[in-house]
């Protein structure tokens, strides 16, 4: 193993860094500091292999080429595994300062970047990161008009390649991708119980809770916490059908209910029958009432 070797240079605005390490600890998962801000990542040499997480949800694992690109936002709990050697520059700057850059070009904001995760090439962005390059080596030289020129080229081309810009209300259109819906399903199949918050399956999905709660809604007609109503309820439905019969207050605890009552408020709002009565009917049987 080696220590990494750090280039930096920092101003008002931005940061940049050049982050070589040839022998990385392959084990060590590295937490990086949550900022609104999103990083301009070019790699300038092959990177074999590479892990990131975003939460808890493994996001990417694979390589990147040298040339390739990736723009990440860091508010979404990144976590990151060097598995082979790497050498990448790091371009950092504040969603507050792409927020101006737009508005002196008179261009909408930005709501994040678009990007493949195993990094696309960008020859534009490699060549740019090349120039920046001796500055970070010796930042007492550098010139700043020269540096500014090169950061606003930097952060011009990925907004107009990369960015998707916020619609004219100031919301982030709410959609989810399929993947992004499948794991928030099964994220909530999972714990019946309901000790799970919106915020931990928005983090899961890379979202943030308001959007992801507004993209889960549009995409399936309630919102998160009436579809969890919709599980238990069709949960419940395969027990009512088992044989031996199980009791009704062992089917609550297992659909995730506070106890026989709840279950059959809810069951009953959801079907138009008591359990009891959905059970009897689907034997063509004498039913007590719940």
């Amino acid at each position: 193993m080696s220590a990494p070797q750090i280039m930096q240079l920092s101003g008002e605005t931005f940061t940049a860094v050049r982050i070589r390490q040839p022998l990385p600890d392959a084990e060590k998962i590295i937490d990086i500091p949550c900022l609104d801000a999103f990083s301009i990542i070019v790699q300038l040499q092959d990177f074999a292999a590479h892990r990131l997480w975003r939460g808890r949800r493994l996001s990417y694992s694979g390589g990147y080429r040298q040339g390739s690109v990736s723009l990440p936002y860091m508010g979404d709990e990144l976590r990151c595994q060097h598995r082979s050697g790497y050498d990448n520059l790091r371009l950092t700057l504040s969603r507050q300062t792409l927020d101006a850059l737009q508005a002196e070009q008179g261009a909408k904001k930005i709501g994040m970047f678009s990007y493949e995760q195993g990094g696309a090439q960008d020859p534009v962005l490699y060549h740019l990161a090349q120039a920046m390059l001796p500055a970070l080596q010796r930042p007492d030289m550098a010139n700043r008009l020269f540096l500014d020129h090169l950061l606003l080229a930097m952060s011009s081309h990925a907004i107009e390649r990369y960015g998707r810009v916020v619609p004219a209300s100031g919301k982030a259109h709410a959609t989810l991708t399929a993947a992004q819906l499948a794991i928030a399903k099964e994220l909530i199949a999972s714990q019946l119980d309901g000790n799970l918050s919106v915020e931990r399956i928005a983090q899961e999905c890379s979202l943030t809770r308001s959007h992801f709660s507004r993209a889960f809604k549009q995409a399936t007609g309630v919102a998160p916490h009436a579809w969890l109503l919709q599980v238990r309820v069709e949960r419940a439905r395969e027990l009512l059908r088992a044989l031996p019969p199980i009791p009704m207050t062992q089917i609550a605890e297992q659909c995730g209910f506070a106890d026989q009552p709840h279950l059959t408020r809810v069951f009953t709002r959801l079907t138009g029958e008591t359990p009891s009565a959905w059970r009897g009917r689907q034997r063509g049987t004498v039913f007590l009432p719940d």
